[in-house]
């Protein structure tokens, strides 16, 4: 590092990676649908007014010509939503070896030695928030150890005792774990591969029903066929359905912000409003009892959006890629295409699925870090995401090194900066799907 000064590597940092545009990951749907719109912070929070009920003093005159009294107003309800929004930090490094041997070749040379590790910091924490957009604060975390009676990936289980064919080899697991093999077995609907695989090393945690960490590790590999992760230490037996669970670091203790899941499934308060008290302020939830995700089953839901909250528009809705297989071979009668379609060129495959609905059209994505079991349609203009910071390596407000030495490594560290939170306006215009299992005869 003689020839290139701690000083020189950081200001060849924040010029070449000033502007993140063409390193920012492209395939988290939510980051693309919901575009970042950064805000003001002001203390620990924001906040968001909404209109919960209409204006409900009306007078009826009658037909008759005589004077009568008015009656007294009765204002709608507009409450002030508090928001929190969370901040996460990712930290990389990078060997002395790889700055010694670029920097000091300019510009151009440095990016070319430094890219591809900035750029895995970037989709490594996009893949992170998109992961929190979904199941942020979510009852079931990341997904419950399996304890189901059921038939799955065409096995009979019975309280999550069976044995399936994991990685080539056969696994017998019990109440939902192989203590032997140190792997777990998720419950029926609630892997989904896009927040496991590529994860592995990250730190996992299993915790019982009162979110106290019973486990903790580091994930060691992912089978994405039968919904199975390894890990590194002894995993505790499922006793119930819903008695173990598991989450990446600092979940046990909800450091993310509220995802979809959470708020569409809100049942008594959410952003400090009562959902109870406010027919409109609690998102539409749709049980669907372990069967195919059809047509028919996604118009009872919108159907319920529509009496509920009055929906009116487009659905953005996010399947799982099992669902979404499904559903483009059972409703290809109903599907719409766009107007790439042509009779004269037959083209297999396409991108997303459009069906029309009473109230518009649902436009249905392949989201693989949406659960098995789960679907969501989401009215995207009722929905924000907002903060203090989209991913960056600088901190609004404070002027500090973004690259670093490190004190007992040969390399230098540096940290991307996130502050943000998604927020809904009026969530029964959304919906919910839950208890979708690709498996069912019906």
């Amino acid at each position: 590092m003689a020839q290139v000064s701690t000083n020189e590597v950081v200001n060849l940092f924040k010029k070449v990676y000033g502007n993140l545009n063409d390193l920012q990951p492209e395939d988290y749907m939510l980051q693309q649908d919901l575009p970042f719109s950064q805000k003001q912070r002001v203390g620990d929070s924001y906040v968001e007014a909404v209109v919960l009920s209409s204006e409900c003093g009306w007078t009826l005159g009658g037909s008759g010509m005589d004077a009568f009294d008015l009656n007294p107003a009765i204002a709608g309800s507009v409450k002030q939503a508090t928001v929190q929004p969370f901040t996460t930090i990712l930290g990389s490094v990078v060997p002395w070896g790889v700055l010694s041997r670029s920097a000091g070749g300019g510009e151009r040379a440095f990016l070319d030695g430094t890219k591809h590790i900035v750029r895995n910091n970037l989709k490594s924490h996009g893949k992170l928030l998109e992961i929190l957009r979904i199941y942020g604060q979510s009852t079931k975390k990341l997904g419950y150890v399996s304890y189901a009676t059921a038939t799955y990936r065409g096995v009979a289980f019975t309280n999550g005792s069976g044995t399936l064919t994991v990685n080539g080899s056969s696994v017998a697991f019990t109440n939902g774990v192989n203590t032997s093999e140190k792997m777990l077995l998720l419950k029926p609907g609630d892997f989904a591969a896009g927040i496991w695989v590529g994860s592995e090393g990250c730190v996992v945690k299993q915790l019982n029903s009162s979110n106290v960490v019973v486990a903790e590790g580091k994930l060691v590999s992912v089978d994405a066929d039968v919904g199975v992760i390894e890990v590194d230490f002894t995993p505790v037996a499922a006793t119930s359905t819903s008695s173990h669970k598991l989450c990446f670091d600092g979940m046990e203790d909800s450091k993310e912000a509220l995802g979809l899941h959470g708020i569409l499934s809100a049942s008594s308060s959410l952003f400090g409003i009562s959902t109870s008290a406010y027919s409109l302020w609690k998102g539409n939830n749709v049980s669907l009892s372990n069967v195919k995700f059809t047509f028919d089953r996604l118009q009872s839901g919108v159907a319920a959006a529509v009496n509920r909250g009055g929906l009116d528009g487009d659905l953005m809705v996010y399947v799982n890629p099992r669902t979404w297989g499904t559903l483009i071979t059972t409703e290809a009668g109903k599907r719409r295409y766009d107007g790439s379609y042509s009779t004269s060129e037959a083209t297999d495959g396409s991108e997303a699925i459009t069906f029309y609905h009473q109230a518009g059209k649902a436009i249905i994505k392949s989201h693989r870090m949406v659960m098995e079991g789960d679907a969501f349609g989401i009215h995207l203009p009722d929905w924000s995401r907002s903060g203090s910071a989209e991913i960056s390596f600088t901190i609004p407000g404070i002027d500090k090194e973004i690259i670093f030495p490190l004190e007992n490594q040969a390399a230098m560290a540096f940290r991307s900066y996130a502050d943000q939170y998604v927020f809904c306006h009026a969530p029964a215009r959304s919906i919910l799907w839950q208890g979708i299992n690709d498996e069912s005869a019906s």
